[in-house]
């Protein structure tokens, strides 16, 4: 049974990790947004200085990024984007045509425009997670504990996300609602892949010996 609110807040990393081994924990989670509030806050100030390079720090981020995503369905696009890499041009395409590669990205299960809103917002929160590990990574090994690859698919999207401008029609998450529905004419957006060169991105790539252009970067 997941422990209450209270006493997730003041978990170790290491007992939290025990409880997510169990998928009905993420779960839990999900049901109550006073735990979830409870495990990121307990986690969050682990990474706060924006760089995780002890391998608590490390995996306190992950952990953070992982609750985030699983508890708000973001990681089931992540788990398509190995599929989306091989079938499109990479993350190339979010140059040509955004609104093509979003609808891509997120469209397979026909979210609500809420779902794709707390998808957004969470893929954002992640990212902060991610960025720190990664900028860790410029002293500091990963900790063999955690999956590279893993790591740095989950910080492509989140990072592709942060590199999508919506400059008319909406928010991003009603642009990419929009794009799914096919009603994104109204939309203008831009895609700058400048955040894959900065050292964070670059240093998670290379730990999970990814090169960014098999990704059409």
């Amino acid at each position: 049974e997941v422990p209450g609110a209270a006493e997730l807040g003041t978990m170790a990393v290491a007992d939290l990790e025990r409880l997510a081994e169990d998928p009905d924990f993420f779960e839990a989670l999900s049901a109550d947004p006073a735990k979830e509030a409870a495990v990121l806050d307990n986690l969050a100030p682990q990474f706060s200085d924006g760089t995780a390079d002890t391998p608590e720090e490390q995996r306190a981020a992950a952990l953070y990024a992982e609750v985030l995503l699983r508890t708000s369905g973001a990681d089931g696009i992540v788990a398509g984007l190995a599929g989306y890499l091989a079938s499109a041009d990479g993350f190339a395409q979010f140059d040509t045509n955004p609104s093509a590669a979003l609808s891509g990205l997120f469209g397979q299960s026909l979210p609500t425009l809420a779902e794709i809103e707390a998808m957004v917002t969470a893929l954002d929160r992640a990212w902060d997670a991610y960025e720190a590990i990664g900028a860790g990574l410029g002293t500091a090994p990963l900790d063999e504990s955690l999956n590279a690859g893993d790591l740095a698919f989950n910080a492509a999207l989140a990072a592709a996300l942060q590199g999508v401008t919506v400059t008319s029609g909406g928010t991003l998450a009603e642009f990419i609602h929009a794009s799914i529905q096919g009603t994104a004419g109204g939309f203008t957006a831009t895609f700058e892949d400048d955040i894959f060169s900065e050292p964070a991105m670059s240093n998670l790539l290379s730990a999970a010996g990814i090169d960014p252009s098999d990704l059409g970067l």
